[in-house]
């Protein structure tokens, strides 16, 4: 028996072929893919409106291997190389050689049936791009292009999103600009860009191929017969309703970033919030967990520093902003307790988590939370996480005329951060960074000062003008990267090895394929669609997408 059977067949309320659970580009993608197949198939999704994360994200794809780069070869032997070696055997090979050979027909299928259109996001390097197959001039993310929101008609305010203010996941105005995400103001078009434009653009598929999602609709049982999955039991405010899925149901809910107890159950090290929309619970992982599902990837997830504003709620949750151009930018360092540096503060955000996780054997974490320190002139050249250059500082900000009343104010070592600030002002002056190698890779640079003429002029910069302020800033996630294990059509695998009939899962809902690994931007997206499209296909024909 290869899952939890239940206690009695149900009576439907309702049957289609494929049942899938979320609205995100893993979900979307998932219901596109069967639907052109020809299956009937039902969207669910818990919140009152579709795209969870992914809509608030900047909305691109990582796609290591394709033919769209003129002049450029993206191979797919350099891309398992890249992988390969900043994933320290943590990947799953199979799968990834999967991920990595058929991501461009993934993107070929999603223009030829939706309204997502992609565009190579220029110069946007790898995240680790000096590593053996890395592309320091980018190539390998596509971003979508801009989507007139007024095709989607009724659906049109129906996409997730976050508050109107400085921090959309990180991607304010400025952000955009950088990820080749903005509107010309001379548009006439209702237009939408990042996340909002993928999401936008796949929704349209769906709907066309008349597929209607129906939100505020949770799943809360996988039902089973024969030990097979098939169907799920669906919680509304108007009462539960039984779906029977007659070939399969596709969990695409997301991670479980959002739940307290399953993030420190299975996380490696604090995740102190999430900056994901406050609706990845793990349902998903529940549901399979209960029916026997092999689990991998528990202890990943897709990290980013944080800064958290006090009595800053997002859907009466308290809210994580992740922070990039303020830890990047020249006249800006971040310190620990003992005053000292502990990280490249430019380098990529996922792989800074391990910084954040490094536990003293005596002092504990000694590096979160930790504070981004920076002086009066990076404040007037750049502002600081949504305040403008010339505006008064908020009382969260901790403003003092020296360092060392600074650093007595957050409670630091004060002979800590004098050395660290002057060791760092020497270097600068020498133009480089021995301790931790800030910018030395072309990525370092992508979210400094780009009025700057080199890499190392865009994130080096001395911090010797008073006053001096201090954020602190600490560990949070995007999403996180565990769940069901699958094969390479996005069939859930159980404990013994064996497939579960009838349930798949695709995105941040099963185990993560690139283990460790994040390629570059856009590396949540790529493998999301590309298990989505391949979990559609097979829960509708019973086969893979290139029979």
């Amino acid at each position: 028996m290869t899952s939890q059977q239940n206690p009695a067949s149900p009576t439907w309320d309702t049957e289609v072929d494929v049942v899938v659970l979320g609205s995100g580009a893993a979900g979307l993608t998932a219901a596109l893919s069967a639907a052109t197949a020809g299956a009937s198939v039902a969207v669910f999704e818990k919140a009152p409106t579709v795209g969870g994360t992914s809509a608030v994200s900047g909305g691109i794809a990582w796609i290591p291997a394709h033919d769209r780069a003129p002049g450029q070869p993206l191979t797919v032997a350099d891309a398992m190389s890249y992988l390969r070696a900043q994933s320290f055997g943590s990947m799953d090979e199979d799968l990834v050689r999967t991920f990595v050979e058929t991501g461009a027909a993934t993107v070929a299928f999603v223009e030829e049936h939706s309204g997502v259109r992609f565009e190579i996001a220029d110069g946007f390097p790898d995240y680790k791009p000096e590593l053996p197959g890395g592309k320091p001039g980018g190539g390998r993310s596509l971003s979508p292009a801009a989507f007139d929101l007024a095709e989607l008609g009724p659906w049109r305010d129906r996409i997730t999103s976050f508050p109107a203010d400085w921090s959309n996941v990180g991607f304010d105005a400025e952000t955009r600009a950088r990820l080749h995400a903005s509107v010309g103001e001379d548009s006439t078009a209702d237009l939408c860009v990042a996340g909002t434009a993928l999401v936008a653009g796949l929704l349209a598929g769906v709907l066309a191929a008349g597929v209607v999602p129906r939100t505020g609709a949770r799943a809360v049982e996988l039902i089973a017969a024969g030990g097979a999955i098939t169907g799920v039991r669906i919680a509304t405010a108007a009462g539960d309703s039984t779906v029977r899925a007659r070939h399969g149901v596709i969990l695409a809910t997301g991670g479980f970033e959002w739940d307290p107890v399953l993030v420190q159950a299975y996380l490696r090290g604090p995740m102190r919030g999430p900056v994901s929309p406050p609706n990845n619970t793990g349902d998903g992982l529940r549901m399979a967990m209960a029916h026997g599902a092999d689990l991998g990837t528990m202890s990943e997830a897709w990290w980013v520093p944080v800064v958290q504003i006090p009595d800053d709620t997002i859907d009466g949750h308290p809210r994580s902003r992740s922070v990039r151009l303020e830890r990047t930018r020249p006249r800006s360092i971040m310190v620990n307790r003992r005053g000292r540096r502990f990280v490249n503060e430019a380098s990529e955000y996922n792989s800074m988590a391990g910084a954040f996780h490094y536990l003293d054997p005596r002092d504990g974490y000694v590096n979160d939370p930790g504070w981004i320190v920076f002086d009066a002139e990076h404040l007037r050249r750049y502002g600081f996480l949504g305040i403008a250059p010339g505006e008064p500082v908020p009382a969260w900000f901790h403003e003092s005329a020296d360092l060392p009343t600074l650093a007595g104010r957050i409670g630091i070592d004060v002979d800590g951060l004098a050395d660290t600030v002057a060791g760092w002002n020497r270097n600068v002056a020498e133009g480089h960074d021995p301790a931790f190698g800030r910018g030395a890779s072309a990525y370092d640079g992508w979210w400094g000062d780009q009025d700057a003429p080199t890499t190392v002029g865009r994130t080096l910069g001395p911090i010797d003008t008073g006053p001096y302020y201090a954020v602190p800033v600490t560990v949070g996630a995007m999403g996180t990267k565990g769940g069901p294990r699958t094969d390479r059509d996005g069939r859930v695998l159980h404990v013994d090895g064996s497939v579960i009939p009838g349930l798949f899962a695709a995105g941040n809902a099963m185990a993560g394929v690139t283990g460790r690994a994040y390629g570059g931007a856009g590396g949540t997206i790529g493998p999301a669609m590309v298990w989505g499209h391949r979990a559609g296909h097979a829960a509708a024909t019973g086969k893979s997408v290139e029979s």
